[in-house]
């Protein structure tokens, strides 16, 4: 099979080697930040009840910042 990519991996790193043309700079950015947040998520050892509290959390500290941006 004749792949438009190469892959070559040493101890620390992965690097992938493909035509500029197959993908935009921000398409590459978005799927690496995926891989990053997956990795993360598969590390964590927060439960989904901790998790929800957690982002109810950010949720009201963020309402609190923007809130007199749309209350008079």
């Amino acid at each position: 099979m004749n792949t438009t990519y190469q892959i070559t991996a040493d101890q620390d790193d992965i690097i992938i080697r493909f035509p500029r043309r197959l993908v935009d700079e921000v398409e590459l950015t978005r799927l690496l930040d995926y891989m990053e947040m997956e990795s993360i998520r598969r590390r964590s050892q927060m439960s989904t009840d901790e998790a929800n509290a957690l982002a109810k959390s950010i949720k009201q500290g963020a309402w609190q910042q923007v809130k007199a941006l749309f209350v008079e």
